[in-house]
């Protein structure tokens, strides 16, 4: 239970979200609606044009859509396309853990990132890989559900690896004092209601399905330089029904899975050079 939080923290909050607040689309999974191949979902038959060169892992296996969204769809504006279909892949290969080495994956070998510059009512291919035909093991979305997508503001959370930088900055201005260089982090400078406060005021709740925003990891920041991966593609939380309480999607033991991408990139819709990462509680 949170005790007496100070002014200090509450100042804290409020710069924090006044400097950090930002536009995001809210990824919310429904289940009391089927989705069509052509529709946002996580899992099913992705949508697949006949003819059109399907990604495969390093070892020549044909991957798993984690999810895809339908950009016209969801009414997605710029800097993501406005139009055509996003799609995540990941390899199932029973070496790898969700297709990655370790908990992240920068080489594409074990995930593609696929855009679908129109959506079209043409033939799709047949016999592609689905997760109800993939052991629950090797794939954290256990089954198909459609996604609704909802504008929204988000901020920086306290995961996100620009945070500490960012709340000694942002303690200078509010005391005057200057704290940065010597090496703390920023839990280190509050007491033990104050960090609780911040934990629960700042950045997204758990599920959090986002395409752009701030990550809201379980753990620790992933990425290996933020500055090149600067941009949230998707991130897709473990989730169960609210049905049956059985899980929706689940990586590891109620982790996170994220794609990242160069804002310059992304505005070129280069979808070739992406970071792949996940963790787990």
């Amino acid at each position: 239970m949170m005790g007496q939080v100070s002014e200090r923290a509450m100042a804290i909050v409020r710069e924090v979200n006044n400097r950090t607040s930002a536009s995001h689309y809210r990824l919310v999974l429904n289940e009391e609606r089927r989705p069509a191949v052509t529709d946002s979902k996580i899992g099913g038959k992705p949508y697949w044009p006949v003819g059109k060169k399907y990604p495969v892992d390093d070892q020549g296996n044909k991957m798993l859509m984690v999810m895809q969204v339908n950009c016209h769809q969801a009414g997605l504006k710029a800097p993501l396309p406005e139009q055509g279909m996003l799609q995540w892949f990941i390899s199932v290969n029973d070496e790898r853990m969700y297709g990655c080495r370790g908990n992240y994956d920068e080489d594409g070998s074990g995930f593609a990132i696929v855009y679908h510059s129109e959506v079209t009512d043409g033939p799709m291919e047949n016999g592609l890989p689905s997760h109800d035909l993939v052991d629950d093991e090797f794939t954290p979305v256990k089954r198909e559900v459609a996604i609704d997508v909802e504008i929204g503001q988000t901020t920086m959370g306290v995961t996100d690896g620009r945070f500490n930088g960012l709340f000694f900055d942002v303690v200078a201005k509010i005391t005057g004092v200057q704290q940065a260089g010597d090496g703390k982090m920023w839990y280190e400078y509050l007491d033990n209601d104050d960090c609780l406060y911040l934990e629960q005021q700042l950045g997204m709740k758990r599920p959090c399905h986002q395409m752009l925003g701030f990550p809201v990891y379980s753990q620790d920041e992933a990425r290996r330089d933020i500055a090149l991966r600067d941009t949230l593609l998707f991130q897709l939380d473990s989730q169960f029904s609210t049905m049956n309480r059985k899980p929706l999607v689940m990586w590891g033991d109620m982790g996170s899975g994220f794609i990242f991408i160069n804002r310059d990139d992304l505005a070129a819709q280069n979808f070739a050079r992406t970071y792949y990462c996940w963790d787990c509680g």
